[in-house]
């Protein structure tokens, strides 16, 4: 970095005096060929004044920037839109997926990003929009035709809890299969000898399954297996499974909204939770510590996947050319419907 020294240096004058000749001090004394020689060699050794320095640090620092090294200018042009297989209830009665959608919309009004909202039931209608968005957020599960749909209306996707296309979009995920290892680990060192699942054949089930099988605790009566993650689903299996001669003592709720409905179905019959029957799940939404007792739960970082999606599409527009994804973390939240003290035994 240039300084004024090095000017008086090249010039044969004093610091002083190269200073008031960049500052156009009137009352200097000098003749007009000493100043356009010390102007002459600020531009050529491309001297900047600390007011100079500091306006266009500002402007650097205005630039917009994702969480990487890829950068754009403050000038461009942001276009994204953002697609829930969801359906708008659907996504109100989900905190999750109201998390990731207040991520996206957060770092969106940060950046000045125009966004476009819309659902999988309503892609024909927006195909104009998908075609000329820079990229295209996808938010949740898809059906292949609903994939297959948006992927020829725009090349540039990112997936946010799911990744259909593998290496052919970007995606932001958590690992299911270690998350749910970490939780069923946990039920199985309580010492727990019927434990039960609900939720929807996917990687959860899946690895239930197999860690109960392996320690010949698996009761296939226990697992009940539904397409929705809803309050509604949770009690109707949770009242299924208490209508059995023997009840579960740990129950395994895929979601925080499927446990509250097995909260309501266990409560209704007055039976204790954890006395009883211990009650885990996954998500951590705001309503889980607040439940009577609350409940324990895996944290998945919801918010946070919205925010990296966005960082994920500022990438993109900023020249990113190779596909990208992004695995954020998970943390077991312990609480009162399965106390940790159940594992330290």
């Amino acid at each position: 970095m240039t300084t004024v020294k090095d000017i008086a240096q090249k010039t044969g004058t004093s610091s002083s005096t190269v200073s008031r000749v960049l500052n156009n001090d009137p009352s200097l004394s000098l003749t007009k060929q000493k100043r356009l020689l010390i102007k002459k060699v600020a531009d050529e050794l491309d001297y900047r004044s600390p007011r100079q320095r500091k306006q266009e640090s500002q402007k650097e620092d205005h630039a917009i920037a994702a969480r990487t090294h890829f950068k754009l200018a403050s000038d461009t042009t942001l276009n994204l839109v953002v697609v829930h297989s969801l359906s708008p209830t659907e996504e109100l009665n989900d905190p999750y997926f109201t998390s990731i959608r207040i991520g996206i919309e957060n770092r969106c009004h940060h950046f000045n990003i125009s966004l476009r909202n819309t659902f999988s039931s309503h892609l024909k209608a927006n195909k104009y929009f998908l075609q000329h968005a820079q990229a295209v957020i996808c938010v949740g599960h898809f059906s292949p035709q609903d994939i297959d749909n948006i992927y020829q209306q725009n090349r540039q996707l990112i997936f946010i809890d799911s990744n259909p296309l593998a290496q052919k979009s970007d995606s932001v995920l958590f690992d299911r299969k270690a998350a749910a290892t970490e939780l069923v680990s946990n039920i199985i060192n309580s010492g727990a000898k019927r434990p039960a699942f609900i939720g929807n054949d996917e990687d959860r089930l899946h690895v239930f399954r197999n860690l109960t099988q392996e320690n010949n605790i698996y009761h296939p009566e226990l697992c009940k297996v539904s397409q929705l993650f809803c309050i509604e689903s949770g009690y109707n299996a949770m009242s299924e499974l208490l209508d059995q001669n023997q009840w579960p003592d740990v129950v395994f709720a895929a979601t925080d909204i499927i446990a509250i409905g097995v909260y309501r179905a266990i409560q209704e019959r007055e039976i204790e939770i954890p006395k009883e029957i211990k009650v885990i799940s996954m998500n951590d939404i705001p309503t889980a510590q607040h439940l009577n007792p609350s409940l324990t739960t895996m944290r998945l970082f919801a918010t946070e996947m919205g925010e990296s999606a966005v960082d994920l599409f500022l990438e993109l527009v900023a020249g990113r050319q190779y596909k990208k994804s992004v695995l954020l973390g998970y943390e077991m939240i312990w609480r009162e419907s399965f106390p940790i003290e159940s594992v330290l035994h």
